[in-house]
């Protein structure tokens, strides 16, 4: 398959040329492994050696300092000139934190980039042995627009020009591009249905897309997680996961979930704590501007894909015949934000104890953007009684509200509000 030139690549550039030990986390079959292809591209064939720890043979060399750095002198490799190591899969090996801190502090000039599919591998092994040594990338499946890139390249460039953020600051210009919202939401209902992990979404064929999904699914959920964090009531586990894809978007009730499922709440604890850290969903925490008039602590749930979530529960139906199509749209922008979620930028959902509820609360600056998902059709503008207790609340400058096919500016009271297709977000 060709390697998918991904926007996370220029971000991981800006780190060859500096010290630190590049680690790229995600979920299997995201396209870490595509990744490090693409940056290997960038070096002579001397200036780097790429290692898959999946093939017992490298774990041998990497099983010590000295065999590894053996192995570089076999090689006829000059370990004091520049050289990029790429270690796929590194939760492989024993004591990773241990051989890359005492290779990183005595040969400098060897510089890592490794992958891994457990950041729950990066806490147990790591522990604080590389603090300062490390910087650490987040790989998640395809964002729409790099979905667009494989599907359409005229679509791609018009949905570069847009975004909640263009939109907002420039209303006018961005008009122009509604009239391709019929043409584009086709792509975007068919990506939210089977997800962006990168072969199965790419794929043409609707059996083989569907085959290449399911087989991803139970590889990694009912195998490499298993594995990897060494569950033992396995049924179980996998019968929390097709329960929390049934609730996906709801809110986490333990309690519900423990009585529901059978299981004590401290195993059910950990099964959610690993399933985060494998990339397998998030929660998104509730939104406090006011503790007593907020109803609950609790946190929502989303899958990481759509698809993987579609597939658990067996059902790839077309978006238009979903009793669930708003929750894909909900899930679809909180895995987007994800995505591109800048440094200091904060996701919420609010839920008050009068019953108000809103999906996102984006939160900038400590200045809030309320949105409101409504995939849709709109005739005229449609202002919810949430949306409208939260406006009167807090005051934000700007809200916004994510429609199948409506783009259109108003007011209430001094707030702009913002009609946008959801493909445009």
């Amino acid at each position: 398959m060709e390697l998918i030139p991904r926007k996370s690549i220029n971000y991981i550039e800006r780190w060859l040329d500096k010290p630190e030990i590049i680690i790229l986390l995600g979920a299997r079959q995201v396209g870490k492994t595509s990744i490090m292809k693409l940056l290997m591209q960038k070096f002579k064939p001397d200036e780097y050696l790429y290692f898959d720890l999946e093939d017992s043979y490298n774990l041998q060399i990497l099983s010590s300092p000295d065999t590894f750095l053996d192995y570089i002198k076999a090689k006829g490799l000059d370990k004091t000139k520049k050289l990029n190591v790429f270690i796929d899969e590194f939760q492989y090996l024993c004591q990773p934190a241990k051989f890359l801190k005492i290779i990183y502090d005595h040969y400098p000039k060897i510089k890592f980039i490794i992958s891994g599919s457990s950041s729950f591998e990066i806490r147990r092994k790591f522990s604080d042995a590389l603090t300062g040594r490390k910087v650490i990338f987040t790989i998640y499946p395809l964002s729409f627009e790099e979905y667009l890139l494989f599907k359409n390249s005229e679509y791609l460039e018009v949905k570069k020009e847009v975004s909640i953020k263009k939109i907002i600051n420039n209303f006018k210009n961005i008009k122009k591009y509604n009239v391709l919202t019929p043409k584009i939401s086709p792509f975007l209902e068919d990506f939210i249905v089977y997800g962006g992990y990168p072969l199965p979404a790419l794929t043409v064929e609707t059996e083989q897309k569907i085959i290449r999904l399911k087989e991803i699914h139970n590889t990694y959920i009912q195998k490499d997680i298993k594995d990897l964090a060494k569950i033992e009531n396995i049924v179980r586990f996998n019968r929390l996961v097709s329960y929390l894809a049934i609730q996906n978007g709801g809110i986490l009730n333990l309690n519900t979930i423990s009585k529901e499922i059978g299981l004590n709440r401290r195993h059910l604890e950990k099964y959610i704590f690993i399933l985060e850290k494998t990339f397998v969903l998030n929660l998104l925490p509730p939104f406090f501007a006011n503790r007593k008039k907020e109803i609950t602590k609790m946190p929502k749930l989303y899958f990481n894909d759509t698809g993987l979530r579609n597939i658990n529960i067996a059902d790839i139906r077309p978006l238009d015949m979903r009793q669930d199509k708003g929750v894909l749209a909900e899930n679809y922008f909180f895995e987007e934000m994800l995505k591109r979620k800048k440094a200091l930028q904060e996701l919420y959902y609010w839920r008050t104890k009068e019953h108000h509820e809103l999906d996102f609360i984006i939160l900038e600056n400590r200045m809030p953007l309320p949105v409101e998902i409504k995939y849709q059709k709109f005739i005229e503008p449609k202002i919810s009684t949430s949306f409208r207790a939260f406006i009167d609340r807090f005051t934000p400058e700007k809200a916004v509200i994510l429609t199948k096919d409506f783009l259109y500016k108003t007011k209430f009271n001094k707030t702009e509000i913002f009609f946008i297709p959801l493909w445009m977000a």
